[in-house]
């Protein structure tokens, strides 16, 4: 076995782990991505249903409890 063969077979072993490493970091990076939007979706809506249902609520506990009746005898 020459010398070459040793050279020619570590540049392989280094190009092979760094396209794997290039794989995993690109995997890594998507997920990340997925996940910091799913994270927004689910903040926008959580604060959406929030909103409505204080909007409701207060429609029902302020403005509807408090309107003046026209005629109490009828």
């Amino acid at each position: 076995m020459s010398r070459r063969d040793d050279d020619t077979a570590l540049i392989g072993l280094a190009i092979g782990l760094a396209i794997i490493l290039f794989i995993v970091y690109v995997a890594v990076w998507v997920a990340t991505v997925v996940v910091n939007v799913a994270a927004v979706l689910g903040t926008v809506y959580g604060a959406g249903s929030a909103i409505k249902n204080y909007i409701s609520s207060f429609k029902e506990n302020v403005i509807d409890s408090n309107r003046k009746v026209i005629n109490p005898t009828a």
